[in-house]
């Protein structure tokens, strides 16, 4: 993307002049490279089409008539519904405190040239230790869990050991450092001392030796990397942070290879903002910065390393649509205490007068509920501003925009950054996902289709602080990962299979390991497995579909379980074993992987089959190309999931406990077999739907989707489609009204092939199970009959009498 995100104004198509309900005058056009992001600024919502999607929509903007494709594609896109919303602080209330920052000093061991808080050796302001235990307490009583320590250098304060004490005191809590990163190899005995899963540090880092050494005094860069390789050593999580300048701007991307080298989790970019010996000119500018992250983003992701900046914003970006992000944690979740005593919306505005309230009698709870200066910030809101990327981005950074234009609804010179980050990653992502129908109109990507939002914050979130992202929260994943490692030594009732296995499917698994697995379905059972075949089972559990399916395929085939969690694939290997000595044999193996990167070659498995798990995969479009991409030819993937109706609001789909439930992850029967189609599947059915649940008066029902992968070369055969529809829409994608003899693509397992007519060269029906009359019919012809004689013949017969059905009598006079 070599600039700005181009805008261009919606384009119009009355709702009355079509049965569609996309408006695209209500949607933003953004270009971004050689996609197109069409943005709904109310909602949030977004999608992307393929070239022949775009085409499709400025056919109908233009008023031109499409074809059914066209009008199908038209029809599913997404509804710009708006909802009445007032702002944050209407839907949110100050029900916990996240996180609690503590500015314990401004003395620091170094005296950096362009230090934000003038901190040096000399430095005097220093928070009274007895006043930080304090704090941490009152923070521990308001739900409190993450304390962050900021300075200057948090190893020059005298009582660093008691205050880190006092917060991991509080249980479940976890301490993040910000440092310089020289202070291990002088207090190595205390860091050492600290439990290793819950101290994080964050180093901050200005670059490459050069750079570095430049601003913190010669050898300082060999100083840090000796201290961050012996925290790594020591077994401490670190993050590597770096303040972009015009001056080391060009070391971001060489900074992701350093992260790397030095075992750090992520890199963390610092916006720069004139505070402190920091001058505005410093600033890099947005398109060197622009160029510099992307490029870091991509050696971080090919060395494994995280860019929290960039997964914090695809929290916000890949979050369900309808989630409206406005404005930041600070004040609301997250607040900050300075070297003064003093309450501040966050670290990167303290010591700013304006913007400290005194923390009197009642305390932090006190200051924190009712300060004026927090008041005034939770009050501002997004909600009436006019950017389209306003609810996606939640607006200007509170921090930034104080600093800047000294209010918090200011300007944010970092939001046209963050709104070309957002473009640049939907569609980058959009583009990592093969398009399986090119010739078809279709989406690449629709919002919440990937899913990187975790939190349980309804339909309102809130950005976090810029000065701390790798610990905002943990992926989706990870809650998924820690709800079904419960389940596989806890049974949970929500998610039992409702469905039970009549004994003889079951009879061979020792009844020990016969256990009742999770799901909504029973797609084993409508897979129809023959000797011989190779299937594979998505989510295995602890086996017993794998089980069932191995017997099914018999001793030459074989049946694979593939599941993520180690917990339940050790349950699922001794029920394998168990199993073999009942069969006489030993044809399944379980597997560890994920949904997105299926341990087995391409074109490998003749059936895949899933109970309730690809609703958990946070990038649907991904699993279905993987799923695509290990089948056969022919092969086909028969799946039970939880969809519904209509789609399923935010509050429900950003629950991490429904999600784990494979609830908040449903699509919309509409976009499942939409996505499956744009994936490249044919012959897409639902053979079976139940109700399932019902969560906050919304309905979510059990279904079982059959899809087949086509076959490489289909045949293309002359067909006369015979009724009783107008017309039928073959797998292929081709309408074909009815009486119309047309050539046309034809699977071998259309589901349209039972109302086709299959005509050899000669016009003759060349259906192997259909009769066409001739001598033995009196429907048909016989040789060199004519259709007058035939019509003769049938006004002759007696029988038909009594049904006036007879040719009507012509008067000849």
């Amino acid at each position: 993307m070599a600039g700005p995100a181009a805008y261009r104004p919606g384009i119009r198509l009355a709702a009355r002049e079509t049965a569609m309900p996309f408006e695209p005058d209500r949607w933003t056009h953004i270009a971004v490279d050689d996609a197109a992001v069409y943005l709904f600024p109310q909602g949030p919502d977004w999608f992307v089409p393929n070239p022949a999607g775009q085409a499709a929509i400025e056919r109908a903007a233009a008023g031109c008539a499409g074809s059914v494709d066209d009008a199908l594609f038209l029809a599913r896109l997404p509804e710009a519904v708006a909802t009445p919303y007032a702002g944050r602080h209407e839907a949110l209330t100050l029900s916990r405190l996240g996180e609690l920052w503590l500015h314990v000093t401004d003395r620091c061991n170094l005296a950096c040239r362009h230090c934000l808080f003038c901190s040096g050796p000399a430095a005097g302001a220093e928070l009274p230790t007895a006043v930080a235990l304090a704090r941490v307490a009152e923070a521990a009583a308001l739900g409190c869990r993450v304390f962050a320590l900021t300075g200057g250098e948090p190893f020059c304060h005298p009582g660093l050991s008691d205050i880190v004490a006092a917060a991991l005191a509080v249980p479940g809590s976890h301490v993040a450092i910000l440092t310089n990163g020289t202070g291990f190899s002088d207090q190595s005995a205390l860091v050492a001392s600290w439990p290793r899963d819950r101290v994080h540090f964050q180093v901050s880092c200005d670059g490459l030796a050069p750079r570095h050494d430049a601003l913190r005094g010669t050898g300082a860069f060999a100083r840090l990397a000796d201290d961050l390789a012996r925290a790594r050593a020591m077994g401490f999580g670190v993050t590597l942070s770096a303040c972009p300048t015009r001056d080391n701007v060009a070391d971001l991307p060489d900074l992701a290879d350093l992260a790397a080298n030095v075992g750090a989790a992520g890199l963390h970019f610092m916006w720069h903002f004139a505070a402190g010996r920091g001058r505005d000119d410093h600033r890099p500018d947005d398109d060197a910065l622009f160029a510099a992250v992307t490029e870091a983003a991509r050696r971080a992701e090919a060395a494994g390393v995280a860019v929290d900046n960039l997964t914090a914003l695809a929290g916000q970006v890949f979050s369900p649509a309808g989630t409206r992000h406005d404005g930041a944690t600070s004040g609301w979740e997250s607040v900050a205490i300075g070297p003064d005593g003093r309450l501040y919306p966050s670290p990167a505005l303290i010591g700013e007068a304006a913007v400290a309230t005194p923390v009197g009698p009642g305390g932090l709870a006190a200051a924190w509920r009712h300060s004026p200066v927090l008041a005034g910030l939770r009050r501002v809101t997004c909600a009436d501003s006019d950017d389209p990327w306003r609810f996606v981005l939640g607006g200007p950074d509170p921090d930034h925009a104080w600093r800047h234009d000294g209010r918090f609804d200011g300007e944010d010179p970092y939001l046209p950054l963050r709104r070309r980050l957002a473009g640049w990653m939907i569609a980058r992502e959009a583009a990592g996902v093969p398009d399986g129908r090119p010739d078809r109109p279709g989406l690449r990507l629709k919002m919440g289709e990937t899913h990187e939002s975790c939190h349980a914050h309804g339909e309102v979130a809130l950005a976090h602080a810029n000065c701390l992202l790798s610990m905002a929260g943990t992926t989706s994943l990870g809650h998924i990962k820690d709800f079904y490692t419960e389940a596989a030594a806890v049974e949970k009732g929500d998610i039992v299979n409702p469905v039970r296995y009549p004994l003889e499917l079951v009879d061979h698994i020792p009844e020990f390991f016969r256990v009742r697995g999770y799901g909504c379905g029973s797609p084993v059972a409508d897979a129809a497995l023959a000797p011989g075949e190779t299937v594979m089972d998505l989510g295995c559990g602890a086996g017993v579909e794998c089980l069932i399916a191995a017997r099914q395929v018999g001793p030459t085939g074989r049946a694979i379980g593939v599941d993520m969690l180690p917990a339940m694939l050790g349950r699922a290997a001794k029920a394998g074993a168990a199993t073999a000595e009942v069969l006489g044999y030993a044809n399944a193996v379980f597997l560890q992987g994920y949904l997105e990167a299926l341990p087995v070659a391409d074109g490998s498995v003749d059936c895949i089959v899933s109970n309730c798990v690809l609703n958990l995969s946070t990038k649907k479009r991904r699993l279905y190309a993987e799923i695509l991409r290990v089948l056969a030819p022919g092969g086909r993937l028969v799946f039970s999931d939880v969809a519904t109706e209509t789609p399923a609001p935010a509050v429900i789909r950003n629950d991490p406990t429904l999600r784990g439930e494979c609830i908040s992850g449903t699509l919309t029967q509409t976009d499942l077999v939409a996505i499956l189609e744009e994936a490249g599947f044919a012959a897409v059915r639902i053979l079976r739907r139940f109700p399932y649940r019902v969560v906050g008066g919304h309905d979510f029902y059990s279904v079982t989707v059959e899809a087949k992968k086509p076959l490489a070369a289909p045949a293309r055969r002359r067909v006369l489609y015979r009724g009783p529809f107008r017309a039928v829409a073959l797998a292929s994608g081709e309408l074909l009204p009815a009486g119309e003899v047309r050539e046309v693509e034809l699977h071998e397992d259309d589901p349209a092939g039972a109302f086709l007519l299959v005509l050899d060269d000669r016009g003759n029906i060349a259906n192997p199970d259909f009769d066409a009359g001739g001598s033995s019919c009196c429907c048909g012809l016989a040789p060199n009959e004519t259709v007058a004689a035939l019509l003769q013949k049938t006004a002759n017969q007696p029988a038909l009498a009594p049904f006036n059905i007879g040719p009507p009598v012509r008067n000849n006079s």
